[in-house]
């Protein structure tokens, strides 16, 4: 054998074997291409997904922006046609020989209500069934109590229409209130009413205990020509004498 087929058949398997490794690289170049082109699909497709959903959500977005919009403007024109409406003037409801104490039994309301969240605050169920009662807990209650269970002569006195009735349970009422907050004995209503001063505040249905007692109070003439009889007149006769 000559020497040339030798160097054709080397020069042959160096082709071959560049052809095989150029083949190789370039599948492995083509494998990964592919599978480059897959993975962006799939995150196009991700994406296209999030897409969509912004999408509804941008809609759903505006279609509530929109409704806002239109309730916005319903209550712009309610608040327009409530100030171009003419002011109502208060009446008085509740009026007791012609003395108006509407305010005040409002007042008298609202402490009730305030007191009765203090109560409520003691409760079981609020504190979680068995959570600890407060230190002080049985003092709260009573004089949260104490401050309202005279309430029933002022609703009585209302009820009747009696305005020395309400005069006299609003003293009454006045002097207790009075009394809260300098009583430091045993029982400390000071002390209480200065811890629930926030929740509990004693001044303004005070004030407003002060101003019915005040209106109500009769008239220092009237009470005087009451008790002395005017000049001339027959001295009052008793049930025995008349008998």
């Amino acid at each position: 054998m000559t020497l040339f087929p030798l160097i054709l058949m080397a020069i042959l398997a160096g082709w071959a074997v560049t052809a095989t490794l150029l083949a190789a690289s370039l599948g492995g170049r083509l494998r990964r291409e592919r599978q480059e082109h897959a993975q962006a699909q799939e995150r196009n497709a991700r994406y296209r997904a999030a897409l969509r959903l912004l999408e509804g959500k941008a809609a759903a977005i505006a279609a509530r922006f929109e409704a806002l919009q239109r309730e916005h403007a319903d209550l712009r024109q309610s608040v327009e046609a409530r100030d171009r409406a003419p002011v109502e003037r208060p009446l008085p409801t509740i009026v007791v020989d012609s003395l108006d104490i509407s305010g005040e039994v409002g007042t008298l309301f609202e402490h009730v209500a305030r007191v009765a969240v203090a109560i409520r605050n003691y409760s079981a169920y609020t504190r979680g069934h068995y959570g600890p009662e407060p230190n002080k807990a049985r003092y709260d209650l009573l004089w949260l109590a104490d401050c309202l269970h005279t309430f029933d002569r002022v609703g009585k006195a209302l009820a009747a229409g009696s305005q020395r009735e309400l005069a006299a349970a609003s003293g009454e009422l006045l002097s207790m209130y009075d009394m809260y907050l300098k009583d430091g004995s045993g029982y400390d209503s000071r002390d209480t009413f200065r811890r629930l001063a926030e929740r509990v505040p004693l001044a303004g249905v005070t004030d407003a205990i002060r101003s019915i007692a005040m209106k109500t109070a009769p008239d220092p003439e009237e009470a005087t020509g009451a008790q002395v009889p005017a000049a001339g007149a027959a001295p009052p006769v008793s049930a025995a004498a008349q008998g």
